[in-house]
């Protein structure tokens, strides 16, 4: 399982979700949203298939109308 929205930043181990790419930076969120932070391409690499499902349960809203 491979995913383009959700990376790792090899610097913190931290999961990101990827917001955009300005200047030579990749600008990432915790999954679910919170403060964004930067980093450098190269210290980015895919995040393992027990991170991504934990990154996507995160990023899912929970509830909803009634």
């Amino acid at each position: 399982m491979q995913s383009d929205r959700y990376v790792v930043d090899m610097d913190t181990g931290q999961v990101g979700e990827i917001v955009s790419r300005h200047a030579g930076s990749v600008f990432l969120r915790p999954p679910g949203g919170g403060r964004e932070w930067a980093v450098a391409p190269h210290r980015l690499r895919p995040p393992t298939e027990a991170e991504l499902r934990r990154a996507e349960m995160y990023g899912t809203p929970v509830g909803g109308e009634r």
